[in-house]
């Protein structure tokens, strides 16, 4: 996984991910957790991005590094919009540690398109208690502009 100097990588190794500030590239090794999310930080909108890759599955394993990794950019509580558009299926230990009272985000948006994901963030929504403001989107500027108001 390569890093930029702004804390963001890349998940799916796909390659240098760049800050959008000034470019600069870096080989920081953050994680090495192999993940089916990218996990980075959005400095034009002020928020953490869990971007879920194509046909994914959320095991527990994959929640606890996607958590870690989000924690890992040293950001503090931030809001977070997750992509989980192409996400498969998120396993029930996945959304009950997503729904625990260990809070790193001040609010979550859950950007989703098909008829899985609308049911992953309804299952997240609806039958666990949100330790924080959390929204399912269908459009990611709408789900930007919730979480601009949602910054400490």
């Amino acid at each position: 996984m390569a890093g930029c100097e702004c804390g963001s990588y890349d998940r799916f190794d796909m390659g240098p991910v760049c800050c959008s500030l000034d470019r600069k590239l870096c080989e920081e090794r953050l994680v090495d957790v192999e993940s089916a999310c990218r996990v980075w930080w959005d400095e034009s909108h002020g928020v953490a991005r869990n971007d879920w890759q194509r046909g994914s599955v959320c095991t527990l394993q994959e929640a606890q590094a996607v958590t870690s990794a989000t924690s890992d950019l040293g950001r503090g509580a931030v809001p977070v919009l997750v992509d989980m558009r192409y996400l498969s299926k998120a396993e029930r230990a996945a959304r009950e540690h997503f729904t625990g009272v260990d809070a790193r985000a001040t609010a979550v948006a859950l950007l989703v398109a098909s008829a899985v994901s609308k049911v992953v963030a309804n299952f997240m929504i609806g039958l666990h208690r949100m330790p924080v403001p959390t929204r399912m989107f269908t459009e990611e500027t709408a789900a930007l502009a919730w979480l601009g108001t949602h910054r400490e």
